[in-house]
C-alpha cells in the first residue's frame, strides 16, 4: 500500500475478502532443503544451513519436536476453527459470546484472505524463503511422526494437519497485532448494531453492576519485560553487558523457545524467539547482544463515532453521512450432540478502523459507536526486521536496520556491544499524531486512560486522522527520525514505561505523547530497577566498587526485592510500637511483618502475604503517602506513609486487619512459605517459583492465580532470562528459560530449566563450535528433503 492510500481504502482492505489465497508460485518452488540440527544440553537446537529456506526448514523441525501440539492448535485457532473442534467454549458472564466463538469471529476478521495476500506480496525473497522452508520443515515433522506418534495432547487430533504458507502468515500477523486487535477478540466479536442481539444488552447490564468493568479495556499490554544494557563507563571490564528479562505466558503459543541459527559467513546468532518466527527474537552475536521490552508507545487508537440518527450503521464525518463497510462472516460450531451448526454475523468497519464494543465502556448505541485502528494490521515488515537484526554485523548496523525498516511491532530494543557501547530504540510503528492534534481530538471522558497508552479520539472530523508523511514506511506512521533513540556509554534501561526515563541523567522528551508520554509516574518495577542500578554505580549498595559485573546483573532480576516494602514497611511497623492497638491484639500481623526480609523469596513467610494483600489499598488511597509524586523526582516519589496522622494511622490499621483476613481466607496460613504457595505444576510435580507481583515493585515479575486453597499456579512472568557479557574471546552468555524448552510432559526438557530457575541456577550457553561439540548433551541430525 502506498503512502497515499486513503483511510477509506484501509477500511475496505481490513474487511473485504479478496479473491485468491495469496500464493505466489514463483517464490514457493523450492523443493529441496538440507539443515543440520545439533542439540546441546537442555534441548537447545543449533541449526546450520546454507540458505534461508533450509534454515527455516531446520527451525521448524526442531521446534515441532518439542512443542508441536501448541503450535498446531494455534494454526487451527487462527483459521477461525476453535468452535468447530472444541465447541463454543466458556461463557463469561460479562461477555456476549462464548470464548471460542468470539475468537473465531475475531480471527476471520483480522486474518482474511486479502490481509494474508497483502502480507505475502510485501515480503523480500529471503523472508519468503524463511517462511516456505519453515512450512516444509513443520510438514516434514508431521509426516515423520504420523498422527499416532504425536504427544498425547494432540495425538490423532483432527485439528493437527499439514499447513501452507498462509498458516504461518496468519501467525506472524497475530504476533504483530498481539497488543492491538488480536488482543481484543471479545471487543471485535461483540460489535453488533443496537438491538441486533439481546446478549449484548445483558452484557451492558452486567457491566453497570460491576464498576470495575470500565477497566475491561486493557490498561497494560499482554506482554511485558525488563531490559538493561551497560556500557564501558559502567561495566566491570569496560565492555558491553546486557540483561534481557521478557515477561510472557508460561503456556501456549507465546512461550519463547531457545535456539542458535547459523548461515556460514552470513549469520551466527543465538537466543530465543516466539514459536514460528524464523529468526532469533532476543539474543546475541559475536559482536553485540540485544533484548526487547514491550513499548509504552501507542500502536493503535480508538475513535468515537457520531452515528446517523436514521441508521446506526452509518457514521458522520464533517457532517457527511457515510456507510460502514459490512462483512458477512460464517463459522461452524460443534454442538453438544456432536453435530456442526453454522453461525453467521455481519461486522462493520469505518475509515477509522473496525467497530468494537467494550460493554459499559465503549458501547454501540443509536447515537455513538467506537472504532479501533491498529497500526500493525498493515505492518508486514516484522520478520524482515528480525532477519535484518540477526544478520547485522555491528551495533551501528543493528540501529540502521531498525531505522530503515521500522518493522518491530511493539518492542523497544536495548543493546550493548563488545566495545562497550549501548543503544536504546523505541522504533516501532506509531501513529503520526502531533501533540497539538491530540489536544484538539482527545475525547475528554477518556483522558484517564492516557497514562496506560490508550487514546480515544473524536471521529466526527477527518482532521483527527493520523497524519501522513512520505518518509514513513506505511500510511499514518511517524518517520523513524522522530522516534526515541539514545546511545550511551553508561547504561540504558526500560521496564515498559515510556522512553522518557530510559536514562535518568538524560531524559528523553518528544516527539509526541503517543510515542513518548513524559512526566507520568513510572511503575514500581521501573523504580526498583533504576534505583538498584543507580545505587550500584554510586557505591551505595554496600558492595565494593562502582561498576557492575555479570553476577550483579543476574542478581538485579533474581534478588526478588520488594520495592514497595522498601518505601513503606518501616512506617507500617510504626503502627506496631508498644501502645498501638495492632501491637497486642490477637492475630496481629506485626510479628510476621517484622520478621519478613522484604523479598519475594521461596522462604518468605506470611508477612509477605499480608503485605501483598495490603497493596491494593495503598494503590487506591494516594492520600496516605507522606511524599506525593513529584515529576522532578520520579524515582523517589511517592514514598513514606503519614502514620503520624491519626486518621491515616487508623485507616492503615484497619486495612492491615483486612489484609490478614484475606490472606488466611485464601488458604495461606501461618507457618507456610511463599515457595509452598506459588509454583508451577510439571507432570504432577510442584516446582516452587520465586518472584511476585510487579505492583509491589518486584523486578522478577510473576503473575499467578489460585489453583487450590493456599496455592497459586504461575501463568505468566519471567520467561527467557539472558545475561550476556563480552571479553577478548567474544560473548559469554548465561540464560534460563523459566518454563523449560518443551511443553510435552514426556520430554526430558519439560521441567529441567524450571527446576534450575527455582534454584536460581543459570545455564551457560554454548556458542562457539568448540563449545557446542564439547557439550555433554551434544547430538547431531542432518535433515534432508
Amino acid at each position: 500500500m502506498s503512502a497515499r492510500s486513503t483511510p477509506a481504502a484501509i477500511a475496505v482492505l481490513l474487511l473485504a475478502a479478496c479473491s485468491g489465497d495469496g500464493h505466489d508460485n514463483d517464490n514457493d518452488n523450492k523443493t529441496s532443503y538440507q539443515a543440520e540440527i545439533r542439540r546441546t544440553s537442555w534441548g537447545i537446537p543449533h541449526v546450520v544451513a546454507d540458505d534461508e529456506a533450509s534454515l527455516g526448514f531446520g527451525i521448524a523441525y526442531a521446534y515441532a519436536q518439542d512443542n508441536v501440539c501448541s503450535i498446531a492448535e494455534k494454526f487451527m485457532s487462527l483459521r477461525g476453527e476453535r468452535s468447530r473442534h472444541f465447541g463454543p467454549g466458556k461463557q463469561d458472564a460479562q461477555a456476549p459470546l462464548p470464548e471460542n466463538i468470539a475468537s473465531d469471529y475475531a480471527q476471520r476478521l483480522i486474518q482474511h484472505d486479502g490481509a494474508v495476500q497483502a502480507y505475502w506480496q510485501a515480503q523480500t525473497p529471503e523472508v519468503r524463503a524463511l517462511h516456505t522452508g519453515w512450512v516444509a520443515g513443520y510438514n516434514r515433522f508431521l509426516k515423520d511422526s504420523g498422527p499416532g506418534g504425536l504427544p498425547a495432547a494432540c495425538r490423532n487430533a483432527a485439528w493437527v494437519r499439514e499447513i501452507d504458507h498462509t498458516d504461518l502468515v496468519r501467525l506472524m500477523r497475530y504476533y504483530a497485532t498481539l497488543n492491538g486487535l488480536s488482543g481484543q477478540p471479545a471487543a471485535l466479536a461483540a460489535a453488533q448494531p443496537p438491538g441486533a442481539e439481546p446478549a449484548v444488552a445483558e452484557a451492558k447490564a452486567a457491566a453497570r453492576r460491576e464498576p470495575r468493568l470500565a477497566q475491561a479495556l486493557p490498561r497494560r499490554p499482554r506482554t511485558a519485560s525488563n531490559g538493561v544494557a551497560f556500557g564501558r563507563a559502567a561495566s566491570e571490564n569496560g565492555r558491553g553487558l546486557l540483561l534481557g528479562n521478557p515477561h510472557f505466558p508460561w503456556s501456549g503459543i507465546e512461550r519463547m523457545y531457545q535456539l542458535h541459527l547459523t548461515l556460514p559467513g552470513r549469520m551466527d546468532v543465538m537466543g530465543a524467539t516466539l514459536p514460528g518466527l524464523p529468526a532469533v527474537g532476543i539474543g546475541f552475536t559475536r559482536d553485540f547482544a540485544w533484548t526487547h521490552t514491550t513499548s509504552n508507545a501507542a500502536r493503535s487508537t480508538f475513535y468515537r463515532l457520531e452515528l446517523d440518527p436514521a441508521d446506526a450503521t452509518r457514521y458522520r464525518v464533517d457532517g457527511i453521512s457515510k456507510p460502514m463497510v459490512r462483512r458477512h462472516v460464517e463459522i461452524e460450531v460443534l454442538g453438544a450432540d456432536g453435530r456442526l451448526v453454522r453461525q453467521a454475523r455481519d461486522f462493520y468497519a469505518t475509515e477509522f478502523g473496525p467497530v468494537v464494543v467494550v460493554a459499559g465502556t465503549m458501547d454501540w448505541s443509536a447515537t455513538a459507536a467506537y472504532a479501533m485502528r491498529d497500526m500493525n494490521v498493515d505492518n508486514h515488515r516484522m520478520v524482515a526486521q528480525w532477519h535484518a537484526m540477526n544478520r547485522a554485523r555491528s551495533l551501528a548496523e543493528l540501529k540502521a536496520a531498525n531505522l530503515r525498516i521500522v518493522g518491530n511491532p511493539w518492542n523497544t530494543t536495548l543493546a550493548a556491544d563488545k566495545d562497550g557501547r549501548t543503544l536504546f530504540m523505541d522504533v516501532t510503528p506509531v501513529p503520526n499524531l502531533p501533540a497539538r492534534k491530540l489536544a484538539d481530538c482527545q475525547v475528554p471522558e477518556f483522558e484517564s486512560l492516557v497514562p496506560a497508552g490508550i487514546w480515544v479520539l473524536d471521529g466526527r472530523t477527518a482532521a483527527c486522522h493520523w497524519d501522513q508523511d512520505p518518509r514513513a514506511p506505511q500510511p499514518g506512521v511517524l518517520p523513524a527520525d522522530q522516534l526515541p533513540v539514545l546511545e550511551r556509554d553508561d547504561y540504558v534501561h526500560n521496564a515498559n514505561d515510556s522512553a522518557w526515563l530510559t536514562q535518568p541523567a538524560a531524559p528523553l522528551v518528544g516527539p509526541t505523547p503517543v510515542a513518548n508520554l513524559v512526566g507520568q509516574p513510572p511503575s514500581l518495577r521501573t523504580r526498583s530497577g533504576l534505583t538498584q542500578i543507580e545505587d550500584r554505580l554510586a557505591g551505595r549498595d554496600g558492595q565494593p566498587g562502582r561498576r557492575i559485573s555479570l553476577r550483579q546483573v543476574q542478581d538485579l532480576v533474581m534478588n526478588n526485592r520488594v520495592h514497595l516494602a522498601e518505601l513503606v514497611l518501616d512506617d507500617l511497623l510504626q503502627l506496631c510500637r508498644p501502645g498501638q492497638p495492632l501491637a497486642t491484639e490477637a492475630g496481629s500481623p506485626c510479628p510476621a511483618l517484622a520478621a519478613w526480609h522484604r523479598r519475594a523469596e521461596l522462604d518468605a513467610g506470611i508477612g509477605y502475604g499480608y503485605f501483598e494483600a495490603l497493596q491494593p489499598y495503598l494503590q487506591d488511597h494516594p492520600e496516605v503517602w507522606r511524599l506525593p509524586y513529584d515529576p522532578q523526582d520520579p524515582l523517589h516519589t511517592p514514598r513514606g506513609l503519614k502514620v503520624d496522622d491519626a486518621a491515616v494511622a487508623s485507616a492503615l490499621q484497619a486495612a492491615l486487619r483486612e489484609a490478614v483476613a484475606q490472606t488466611h481466607a485464601a488458604g495461606w496460613t501461618p507457618g507456610r512459605t511463599w515457595g509452598e504457595v506459588q509454583g508451577a505444576t510439571r507432570g504432577g510435580v510442584r516446582v516452587p517459583v520465586h518472584g511476585g507481583s510487579e505492583l509491589l515493585g518486584i523486578y522478577n515479575a510473576m503473575y499467578a492465580e489460585a489453583s487450590a486453597p493456599g496455592e497459586r499456579e504461575v501463568l505468566e512472568g519471567a520467561s527467557y532470562l539472558q545475561a550476556v557479557g563480552f571479553d577478548a574471546d567474544g560473548p559469554h552468555a548465561q540464560a534460563l528459560l523459566a518454563y523449560s524448552q518443551s511443553d510435552n510432559p514426556d520430554s526430558p526438557h519439560f521441567k529441567d530449566q524450571t527446576e534450575r530457575f527455582s534454584r536460581k541456577d543459570w545455564i551457560v550457553l554454548p556458542f562457539t563450535e568448540e563449545q557446542i561439540r564439547s557439550d555433554p548433551g551434544y547430538r547431531r541430525l542432518v535433515l534432508k528433503q
